[in-house]
């Protein structure tokens, strides 16, 4: 009894860990090795942890700011202070703060991280005046999509065909880099409705209950218009439809939708791409189009950019929600934010 007692708890903690993305645990443990080791070194105790060991612990990872002297040049004086150490961002300590408040969790023990001394110290750490505000991804806009695309040649180059597939794909459906990743050839379904996209997880359905997504065609009236030749540049099942048959040409039918390609330029490797690599396509493509905020553009960029150009466009909120899968209308507020700065009802119109 004493045996299947004890598997019973090893199968226990095996779904415990798999209620987060193993991503997260491999931080956690990373965090939480670096705060043992640097209560090793300061003689303190990790488990269970005093608030004020905590604290001390934030305060040695952040930056080190001190009186600002008559000698200082003026562009490093921040609020009659100067950084002398470069420390980590407020957002990175969240993390270690994330990864020692679970190790506490899971050992039942006193949690430190809530305690007073704690929260106070990292609320000071964030409202520095140093701080620098976050810097948020380019929002991939129609306008410069359209003029990255153009420079590609999917009808000859291998990888040019995979990124055309790959980007629209990501801005139509609203994508994140992980998301693009992790899609199959089997879970992208063209039709003459348009393309439909599988996603059996994602990061808001940690459970796998899964979701499809339609991107549609263009209209009959969008393909036989004036801007045709822009309508065919944007379509997602064209560029899809293009990308398989290759791949289909090399013998390969299933497996990752996005993968490698040899130094030749001339065959798909086997393996998936990671979503590193993807962002990193991204990245590239913009510098490559000498995009204004190319330095700006990564792996958010196609998410980002769907839901601006979307709420810019007219489209009820609702209905970018619910495409994109946005929990709460709150976090899509930045998008809504940079899509009306300049909108016809902004006041300055009748100032001018």
């Amino acid at each position: 009894m004493l045996e299947f007692r004890d598997e019973l708890t090893a199968r226990a903690e095996s779904y415990a860990r798999g209620a987060r993305a193993a991503n997260t645990w491999s931080a956690y443990e990373r965090q939480w090795r670096r705060f043992e080791s640097w209560c090793a070194a300061a003689e303190e105790r990790a488990l269970p942890a005093d608030p004020l060991t905590v604290a001390r612990f934030l305060a040695d990872l952040a930056p080190v700011w001190r009186s600002a002297t008559p000698s200082d040049p003026p562009s490093a004086v921040v609020a009659g202070q100067v950084c002398e150490r470069e420390g980590l961002r407020p957002g990175t300590l969240s993390g270690y703060l994330a990864a020692i408040s679970v190790v506490h969790q899971t050992a039942q023990l006193d949690n430190p991280t809530g305690a007073e001394a704690v929260r106070r110290t990292i609320t000071g750490i964030r409202r520095h005046p140093g701080v620098a505000p976050t810097r948020r991804r380019a929002a991939a806009r129609r306008e410069p999509l359209v003029e990255l695309l153009r420079l590609l040649r999917p009808e000859e180059v291998l990888a040019d065909a995979r990124d055309h597939a790959l980007l629209l794909i990501g801005w139509k459906a609203a994508l994140r880099t992980d998301d693009l990743a992790r899609l199959q050839m089997a879970d992208l379904h063209p039709s003459g409705q348009g393309l439909s996209v599988h996603l059996s997880r994602s990061k808001n359905d940690q459970h796998g209950t899964g979701t499809t997504i339609g991107i549609a065609a263009p209209s009959r009236e969008d393909v036989l218009g004036e801007e045709s030749e822009e309508s065919t540049l944007l379509d997602a099942g064209v560029a899809w439809t293009r990308w398989r048959d290759l791949l289909g040409s090399h013998g390969i039918l299933e497996g990752p939708a996005w993968r490698g390609i040899d130094r030749y330029g001339r065959r798909p490797r086997t393996g998936g791409l990671h979503r590193n690599s993807i962002a990193g396509i991204i990245k590239r493509r913009a510098k490559a189009a000498r995009l204004e905020d190319a330095d700006l553009w990564g792996g958010h960029s196609l998410r980002r950019g769907f839901a601006t150009e979307a709420i810019a466009a007219g489209v009820p909120e609702r209905d970018v929600q619910r495409h994109g899968r946005w929990r709460s209308r709150a976090s899509m507020d930045p998008y809504v934010d940079a899509a009306r700065t300049f909108d016809a009802a902004n006041p300055t119109h009748w100032l001018t």
